[in-house]
């Protein structure tokens, strides 16, 4: 009886698989490694059971025609699973990496459940498709986990990023996540540590001009299809708790990018941290005047120029309008206009002492005096942002 021919399909070099051919397969492939949907779902657990028993971890282009569970496997040996295809979910919950895997070139045509899986070794995820759901909460990363170019082929197509729940991740000493040149537009991270991660080419989600972490559009129940659901443990928690710890998130995001010298990206989340502490308070909400909220609309945070920009100049052209209603006597007795209000404000702003026109009202004495720091106050907040967003860039 001939041997699984699947060495010649995928050009394996020193590797071999030592199981029959199917009778069924074109191709002389295995009951594993054969591609037919329709596979003898007996004769394929058997073969599966068979591997599991030996501590043969070896899934390399292994296709599975439906779901499968491995529920509380240890794969005590290396697991590679490198370009394995799973028709259904695939359940590893709860199953433990002794030595590290391997899923990269892997696809997942539904969900792929890691829940409270443990990664003793290195794990890779290069290249990989998941269709449904990836959920990591609660699992343990003890060495190095790559997350690379995930679903991009599918997302150059039009389709839906990563979808994915990393949260509550624990680390042991050498744990750490690296995500590199993929979209995690739709992945949250709530009660994760972000600092034993890494971010190299990375999307966030869109959000009013500015790159946001998904767990603040959860947070703001936007209307969207794809809204993964906030879990059981943050059902307990109220709106400002929530809000603490995806500022925390931001912060924690702000202090990798600013560390890896993006500091165009850190800005954003500066926003966005500055955004959920505000949001963390009801005063601070509410309040039309609160400082946060007169931050908020002046400059963005320091991190909006245009905006910084446009409140100015509506402060000196509503100041002026206002001085000119009030009165403003000119050199020659007249009343000032418009433009002569302006011009009195720029000045008197800029330190000179204007020569005309002068204000010939009490209430137009104030609101000269007033204006003084009210304009200079706005400036310092364009500068600022200027500061902010043009010195970030690198």
């Amino acid at each position: 009886m001939s041997t699984c021919k699947s060495w010649m399909k995928y050009s394996w070099e020193g590797h071999y698989c030592e199981n029959p051919s199917w009778e069924t397969d074109p191709e002389g492939l295995c009951i594993l490694h054969s591609l037919i949907p329709e596979k003898d779902k007996n004769a394929f657990d058997q073969a599966l059971q068979d591997k599991l028993s030996s501590e043969d971890f070896d899934f390399r282009e292994v296709f599975f025609p439906g779901p499968v569970s491995f529920p509380r496997q240890k794969f005590k040996k290396f697991a590679n699973f490198h370009g394995a295809k799973f028709a259904g979910w695939a359940d590893f919950r709860d199953a433990e990496f002794v030595a590290g895997a391997d899923f990269s070139h892997a696809g997942f045509a539904q969900a792929a459940l890691f829940e409270k899986a443990r990664f003793a070794g290195q794990v890779l995820f290069k290249d990989t498709e998941i269709t449904g759901e990836a959920d990591f909460r609660d699992a343990i990363f003890e060495s190095l986990a790559i997350f690379q170019g995930i679903n991009e082929p599918r997302e150059i197509a039009g389709r839906l990023p990563l979808i994915a729940y990393f949260q509550y991740l624990a680390f042991g000493p050498w744990g750490r996540l690296q995500f590199q040149d993929l979209s995690l537009a739709l992945a949250s991270f709530l009660g994760t540590d972000l600092r034993r991660m890494e971010f190299h080419n990375v999307r966030w989600y869109a959000y009013q001009g500015r790159q946001a972490i998904y767990d603040e559009i959860l947070l703001r129940r936007k209307e969207d299809p794809y809204v993964l659901s906030i879990t059981r443990r943050e059902q307990g928690l109220d709106y400002e708790r929530l809000c603490a710890r995806v500022g925390e998130l931001y912060r924690y995001l702000k202090l990798d990018y600013e560390q890896e010298g993006d500091l165009k990206q850190a800005g954003d989340f500066h926003y966005g941290e500055m955004e959920m502490h505000r949001q963390a308070s009801p005063w601070r909400r509410w309040f039309p005047l609160s400082w946060y909220n007169l931050y908020l609309v002046l400059s963005g945070y320091g991190e909006r120029p245009l905006r910084a920009l446009g409140c100015l100049v509506g402060l000196v052209a509503g100041v002026a309008g206002l001085l000119q209603w009030l009165g403003l006597q000119t050199a020659d007795g007249r009343l000032a206009g418009f433009s002569e209000a302006a011009i009195y404000l720029l000045e008197l702003t800029s330190l000179t002492r204007p020569a005309w026109p002068q204000p010939i009202t009490t209430g137009g004495q104030f609101l000269s005096a007033l204006s003084h720091f009210l304009i200079l106050g706005q400036a310092a907040m364009f500068l600022l942002a200027i500061r902010n967003r043009l010195g970030r860039r690198h």
